[in-house]
């Protein structure tokens, strides 16, 4: 059963940054953009590189071997060599609690 989980709060996060996390048996990051707050997938799915040690552009994450680049509204890619998109995660903020959908 899939449920929402508390990972940060609004303050852990300010706009312009992201943050990793590892919870039950997924790795993600979750960004803080101009349009609210966004998770996806903290692998690239060109080489498997961890994309929390990338640069946020705005609403993209860069991946730190290749350069790829994906959206985190919806983890399109963005600019290759990556093809494939990365995985989302449904993101609420509830007060000041920023929680994600774990299954």
């Amino acid at each position: 059963m899939a449920d929402f989980v508390k990972v940060a709060t609004v303050d852990e996060i300010p706009e312009g940054t992201f943050k990793a996390f590892k919870m039950k048996h997924h790795q993600f990051i979750i960004a803080h953009i101009t349009d609210g707050f966004f998770a996806v997938a903290d692998e690239c799915s060109h080489d498997a590189a961890p994309i929390s040690e990338g640069e946020l552009y705005g609403d993209e994450i860069v991946c730190p071997r290749h350069g790829a680049r994906f959206d985190l509204t919806d983890g399109a890619v963005k600019s290759p060599p990556a093809i494939t998109p990365i995985d989302t995660y449904e993101v609420k903020v509830v007060g000041r609690d920023v929680l994600v959908l774990l299954d």
